[in-house]
């Protein structure tokens, strides 16, 4: 989906380091307001068919972490870094949610949030989103080093990208993103993520994180997704107090990308998520 000037662009400083911020404005005035927030070395583009589908519908606010996208890098990034980020922008543009969809590393992030601005918030749903709590599964490999290579020739670049884990993806889809993750860096091309981002690491204390989130919340679990597995998630469901579990059996991590369509008819079922 290519943006066109239907969407507001936003730079919002926080803490020195200026976020992008993409806002489609609702087709009605008082149209509920709705989140989305990507993954880790993620970008906005990650959710275009999800926005393609509800444009209009909502108030649509897309974010992108410093150091992904087009969101300016730091020369260091703190933990809770991309909660800071996002905190910084509902501040900044003095928004009230009525829904927040969160994704993966995003969904982490957006607890912390949820728990520094509590009044701020109606509904999360955090999307394939791994929380370290207790139970006897395995834990994932953390996310590699970022890829630092440049690329003289872009459609190398577009024949080599592939998500973080690797999952399959619908040809058209995979080439779209990838086209849309790259930026130009002197002659080359590179990916649209910060080299310097840190390797992350599971935080001990996510059990207090999650209990009593205040927050009307849903948990989606991709069901071929090598992140989280059932029981993680349904222990998360538990802390949460989630007032719904679904499991997409098909879908792989990357919801949104190969299993859009199953993604929105779970979000069409939520209680009040639909305009009238």
């Amino acid at each position: 989906m290519e943006y066109t000037n239907s969407v507001k662009t936003h730079r919002i400083n926080v803490d020195g380091a200026e976020i992008q911020v993409f806002d489609w404005p609702a087709a009605k005035a008082g149209a509920p307001s709705l989140l989305l927030v990507h993954g880790y070395r993620a970008n906005a583009h990650w959710w275009d068919a999800i926005v393609e589908a509800l444009r209009g519908k909502f108030r649509i606010i897309l974010p992108e972490f410093s150091g992904m996208g087009g969101s300016d890098c730091r020369e260091s990034y703190r933990s809770n870094q991309g909660a800071i980020d996002v905190a910084g922008v509902i501040q900044g543009l003095d928004l009230q949610l009525d829904w927040v969809i969160a994704h993966s590393w995003g969904g982490h992030q957006m607890a912390k949030v949820v728990r520094m601005m509590p009044e701020r918030f109606a509904r999360l749903v955090m999307v394939d989103s791994f929380f370290m709590v207790n139970v006897d599964e395995e834990i994932p490999a953390g996310a590699a080093i970022g890829n630092t290579r440049e690329y003289l020739d872009k459609e190398d670049a577009i024949a080599r990208f592939r998500t973080s884990p690797r999952q399959p993806i619908p040809e058209p889809i995979r080439r779209d993103l990838a086209d849309k993750s790259l930026r130009r860096r002197g002659d080359a091309w590179a990916w649209s993520y910060d080299p310097g981002l840190p390797v992350l690491t599971p935080e001990p204390d996510d059990e207090a994180l999650l209990k009593k989130l205040p927050v009307i919340s849903h948990y989606l679990l991709a069901g071929q997704s090598p992140v989280v597995g059932p029981v993680r998630a349904e222990r998360i469901a538990a802390l949460a107090k989630c007032e719904t579990y679904q499991i997409i059996p098909d879908g792989h991590h990357h919801l949104m990308l190969d299993s859009p369509a199953q993604m929105l008819g779970v979000l069409h079922d939520l209680n009040g998520f639909m305009p009238e």
